[in-house]
């Protein structure tokens, strides 16, 4: 009778430590640590390849950590050093269905899925509401700038806390968005890009949480052999480091797949002269 009831609260413990409302939107598909994941009602918990991800859950990551996160509908985002993001909503059917995610603090790299593809998804940071129809971006906070946000590919929307907004179809461009409003769209240095993409990339010595860590040839075969979408500077494998070697070995070909080729470049306004008209000091 005494197993019996050890074996009882054991179960109940088991079920306490998976909420019968948890609803699992994605995995780690690439972990460095320290980063931690805080699922809706229960407690904080270290991140491991493999490991399933809540909807509503916090993901933070120390000044050495960073993660990956394959989505169900084969979307990814990456969540830089000394980071803070909540998984605010995401539903897929299939065909369509709706996708948020919160920023607090730090950087992240969204690639879209069939979500952002179809219904687009939304992002949100202290200044600004960010909307992506497909492709993919790049948010970073703090500093002057408040939100950067850089467009990589597909179509960006940013709307202000003060209601003005800005979209972003040019590849390479992005804007800031502080409290008094969202600059006009620039051509976002190439050394500012890659500082971003530090943040993002694993550190020496690190492996994105893989055994072995994949050649580039082995990602690049898995990925189709295309690479991110075009940027500048093109980020490739060198750059992000075995967190995108990690995505690709992770969800194959999907994303470049799903990649929509960018609309043409707007004209620029009569008054505009210069590659870098509107650019704010960053």
């Amino acid at each position: 009778m005494r197993n019996v009831s050890v074996l009882a609260l054991a179960t109940i413990g088991l079920f306490a430590c998976f909420p019968a409302n948890a609803e699992k939107v994605g995995n780690i598909g690439a972990v460095n640590v320290a980063a931690h994941g805080t699922p809706p009602g229960a407690a904080k918990h270290p991140l491991s390849v493999g490991l399933g991800v809540e909807k509503r859950e916090r993901i933070e990551t120390a000044s050495e950590g960073s993660a990956l996160i394959v989505f169900n509908d084969a979307s990814t985002m990456t969540v830089g050093r000394s980071s803070s993001v909540v998984i605010d909503d995401f539903v897929y059917n299939g065909a369509s269905g709706s996708q948020g995610v919160s920023l607090a603090k730090g950087v992240m790299r969204f690639v879209g899925g069939g979500v952002s593809h179809e219904s687009g998804a939304t992002f949100k940071t202290p200044t600004a509401s960010i909307g992506l129809r497909g492709g993919s971006i790049m948010v970073r906070l703090g500093g002057e700038c408040e939100a950067l946000i850089y467009h990589q590919n597909g179509v960006t929307e940013v709307v202000g806390v003060q209601g003005n907004s800005q979209i972003l179809n040019r590849p390479g461009f992005g804007v800031c968005a502080r409290s008094g409003g969202v600059s006009e769209p620039f051509r976002v240095p190439p050394e500012i890009v890659a500082a971003m993409n530090a943040q993002l990339a694993s550190l020496k010595g690190q492996s994105g949480g893989a055994r072995k860590k994949p050649r580039e040839e082995e990602a690049e075969l898995l990925l189709g052999h295309d690479r991110a979408p075009s940027v500048e500077p093109p980020p490739g494998l060198d750059a992000l480091g075995p967190v995108w070697a990690g995505n690709a070995l992770v969800q194959s070909s999907a994303n470049v797949e799903n990649q929509p080729f960018p609309p043409p470049a707007p004209p620029p306004p009569e008054h505009c002269r210069g590659e870098l008209c509107g650019r704010p000091r960053l």
